[in-house]
Parts: structure tokens; sequence; C-alpha cells
């Protein structure tokens, strides 16, 4: 008989969201999906009738805008199921988390976020009451985890059943 294996989800590191961000989220996604749609459906509608004598060329124009329109849309639709993902993930790791320490196996400078933010990345070991141990690399700001070094414990909050954990900042000397 095969031996069953059961696979353990990748760790990963999360960034908290609270309600106020998933609401604003949620809200730009909405107005996003409900603007590309409507707005989609006028471009597809005056390409089909014809309105105000558009024929030829602004047909085609028409129907590459309701494209666009529509990925829009997308985009909004996508936004907030996102939003509404992540801060699910928040209130399970909130729910059922346990909270531990991560200690850091080495720290090395990392490229600037998306946003210009310098980061440093983090190879941090992951132990705690309910799951196993494990190792997990993240590039993380600078400006909160630029002083650990080598041996720093850093305070988690893991959840034992996906492995996604948060990551806090020590507390000051």
């Amino acid at each position: 008989m095969p031996a069953i294996v059961v696979e353990t989800p990748e760790p990963v590191l999360m960034e908290p969201k609270g309600p106020v961000i998933t609401a604003i989220a949620c809200t730009v996604g909405a107005v996003l999906t409900l603007a590309g749609v409507v707005g989609a459906g006028f471009c597809a509608v005056r390409a089909v009738t014809g309105a105000d004598g558009t024929r030829g060329g602004w047909v085609w124009v028409a129907v590459g805008l309701a494209l666009v329109l529509l990925i829009v849309a997308w985009t909004g639709f996508s936004t907030i199921v996102n939003a509404r993902d992540e801060r699910a993930a928040t209130l399970q790791l909130e729910a059922v988390g346990v909270d531990t320490t991560a200690l850091v196996l080495s720290v090395a400078s990392a490229r600037a976020s998306a946003d210009d933010h310098p980061q440093v990345r983090l190879l941090l070991r992951v132990t705690g009451p309910g799951f196993e141990t494990f190792e997990s690399s993240h590039e993380v700001s600078a400006f909160e985890f630029g002083r650990s070094a080598q041996g720093t414990r850093l305070p988690v909050r893991v959840n034992p059943n996906t492995r996604a954990f948060v990551l806090r900042r020590a507390p000051a000397p």
C-alpha cells in the first residue's frame, strides 16, 4: 500500500489587513468594476447600433475601448476578491494563531521596494507549539527590521494550519 503524503503549505509572510483598508479596497474595486462594465456596455452599444453615424474606423475604436474597460472591470473585481481574502486570512490568523518567536539566521541587504523604500532580506527559523519548525526568507522593511542581526529573536504570530505568519519588530532594549 503506498504511503499517503501530506504536503505542508509553504510559509507566507502576511501583512495584516484591517477593516478600514479592506473597506477602502472593496470600494475602489466596486467603482472600477461598475465603471468598467457600464463604460464597456456603452461603447459596445454605440459600436453595434452605429448611433450618431459612427461607422467604419470608429466602430473599431469603440470595440477597443470596450475591451480596455472590461479589463478595468476585471481589475476592480480582482481587487475586491483579493481584499476580502486578505481580510479573511487576517481574521483566521487572529483566531487560531500561535504567538511564538523567529530566530534570525541571516540578514542581507535587498533591493529597494517598488515604492523605493530600503529593504533587508531576513532568513528566519520559526519554532513554536502546534506546528513543525520551518525556515523562511523574506524581504522586509529596513526601517522596521534593519537593526536585526543574526541571533535576534523576533516575535511572530503563526497560523499552524497554513503556516502564514506575521512578523513583528523586536521590543526596544
